[in-house]
């Protein structure tokens, strides 16, 4: 028999806290060991319950739920933690709650399946994103790459587009009709610019 996995859940709404038990009471392994109506509570009540898992939403204020989120994961590490929510296109939130460490973020109109799936996925070690999590941080990433292009000069968005074509600074300097140490110059500015280490990482920018 597989090992129990014990199950908090912290929401504002009765309601939803009422509809995830119902929905973990139907998974042979899950059990819902607690709940909190708040951070406040979760940050209080939780911290000495014995978790595999908490189900915790943002809350109305965004902020001050990102911190609790983050004191509790500063002092429960061994809990694993899965962002349960309505907030799905925000995608500074996203990166924010991310950045904390939470390993699954799913909607709140997420069916059953849906959310048993994630709480043993995210039990066995992996991490559990909701489709319309995973198009906003692509489209997140896919911002700021064009953003960090358009930071390029006219010259270096040449030099890399001959990078990325797998072309070498003798060859560059050929084709642009300047200088080898001139396409050095410009590769050290666009590795700069793009935040990467190589030319490699640069090509794969505007793959």
């Amino acid at each position: 028999m597989s090992k129990l996995i014990q199950v908090a859940i912290c929401d504002y709404c009765p309601t939803i806290r009422y509809g995830l038990q119902h929905i973990l009471g139907t998974a042979a392994n899950i059990r819902m060991v607690a709940e909190a109506s708040s951070h406040e509570e979760m940050l209080t009540n939780l911290i000495h319950v014995e978790l595999d898992i908490i189900l915790v939403d943002i809350g109305p204020d965004k902020q001050t739920g990102i911190d609790a989120i983050r004191e509790f994961r500063q002092m429960r590490p061994d809990v694993r933690t899965i962002i349960f929510t309505g907030y799905s296109s925000d995608r500074n939130l996203i990166s924010e709650v991310i950045d904390i460490g939470v390993q699954g973020y799913h909607l709140k109109r997420a069916d059953c399946n849906e959310i048993i799936n994630a709480i043993r996925i995210v039990h066995a070690g992996g991490t559990s994103l909701s489709p319309s999590v995973i198009t906003a941080m692509l489209d997140q990433m896919q911002t700021k790459q064009k953003q960090m292009q358009s930071e390029l000069s006219k010259r270096e968005q040449e030099v890399l587009d001959l990078i990325a074509k797998g072309k070498t600074n003798n060859d560059i300097a050929r084709a642009l009709f300047i200088s080898v140490r001139t396409v050095k110059f410009h590769v050290r500015s666009i590795l700069t610019k793009l935040n990467v280490r190589n030319r490699t990482e640069a090509a794969l920018k505007i793959q």
